[in-house]
């Protein structure tokens, strides 16, 4: 071989050892890119189930707090109804309560309007709402209030389970949640056997049953309004504007029931009572429940509040006009262990 030849020879050899490596390199590159792909989908999904296990957890957090604010607010507001006029006071809570969230929905920016698909769903709100505070504070003013609040809260599982499924259209509901239901309200079935036979921490009157009867009906319509809540998160509103355009439909039911002529007299004795009775059962409780709807479902919601009636049990000690019972104590640990286990099972499943 020439000179020459062996020249292009050994050139043409360097060229391909020279190339040799890098594609070497490359190769080995894909390999360990093709091997790093599932761990980069196992990081994901590791961050994807502790974000939802975060933002379930912060959602629990919020309607505990809500559960703890407003048992307060509710011994607080039993106990002032005993000698004020009832109608007048809620009237002008809720225009206060009206006035404020009207307040910081003009605060925000850059969130949809309200489309024509969503009115339907506000009205609807409007008219639950209505049902389900009002009913409240009735029952408040003539039962006992934990055993009130455990007919609020003991039929909302067994109602939502179906309405949850029904208006956002899940489909059929888990077995755990219809067996969790049957039981919260199988132990609100043993809360009204306590108010009926007079082993309830307050004595049984001429208007009891009535008291307690309008808290069912406020039960189930809380279960209502919840869904429906959750219903209009999921198009979009904020929970500044919902709070907005709620209350309409409770200011007009009480303008039917209310004394006209003591209105001024009742702003001017009592303005102090009634921005309490605002803020400590309706304000602060509903910014503390709408960031709670907002991250859990409403299955969960009304699973805490469930726990709702110990909580308000504890704070019966402050109210002098009730006597502690071992009854409804017995009925409010038994539907706060129901609620701690369906906690439990929903965390499970975010999971």
């Amino acid at each position: 071989m020439s000179h020459t030849a062996r020249e292009i020879s050994d050139r043409d050899t360097v060229k391909r050892q020279g190339k040799c490596p890098p594609c070497k390199s490359k190769q080995e590159s894909l390999e360990f890119g093709s091997r790093k792909a599932p761990a980069s989908l196992d990081s994901t999904r590791v961050q994807t189930e502790r974000t939802g296990a975060r933002r379930f957890a912060v959602g629990v957090l919020y309607v505990v707090l809500y559960v703890i604010v407003s048992a307060a607010g509710d011994i607080y507001a039993a106990s002032y109804f005993q000698q004020a006029d009832i109608y007048s006071t809620l009237l002008l809570s809720f225009a206060l309560v009206c006035l404020t969230f009207n307040l910081l929905a003009r605060r925000e920016s850059g969130r949809p309007r309200i489309t024509k698909s969503s009115l339907t769903a506000l009205a609807s709100l409007n008219v639950v709402t209505a049902i389900s505070w009002v009913g409240l504070f009735i029952g408040l003013k003539y039962a006992e209030p934990a055993i009130i609040v455990t007919f609020m809260v003991a039929l909302g599982p067994a109602a939502t389970v179906w309405l949850n499924a029904w208006i956002r259209k899940q489909g059929h509901p888990p077995k755990s949640d219809v067996a969790v239901s049957a039981l919260v309200a199988l132990i609100g079935g043993y809360m009204i056997w306590i108010s009926a036979s007079g082993n309830a921490g307050v004595e049984w009157g001429p208007r009891s049953s009535f008291g307690i009867f309008v808290a069912i009906v406020a039960g189930l319509s809380l279960a209502l309004t919840n869904v429906l809540m959750k219903f209009l998160f999921d198009r979009g509103l904020s929970g500044r504007q919902v709070l907005a355009h709620r209350f309409y439909g409770t200011i007009l039911l009480l303008l039917l029931f209310v004394d006209r002529s003591s209105i001024v007299l009742e702003v001017s004795q009592r303005w102090c009572a009634i921005a309490i009775i605002a803020l400590s059962t309706i304000i602060v409780p509903l910014l503390l429940i709408q960031e709670g709807i907002r991250r859990v479902e409403p299955m969960t919601v009304n699973m805490v509040l469930s726990a709702a009636p110990i909580i308000s049990f504890l704070f019966q000690y402050c109210d002098a006009r009730i006597a502690p019972s071992s009854y409804t104590f017995i009925g409010n640990i038994l539907i706060t262990a129901v609620a701690l286990c369906a906690i439990y099972v929903q965390y499970r499943r975010s999971r």
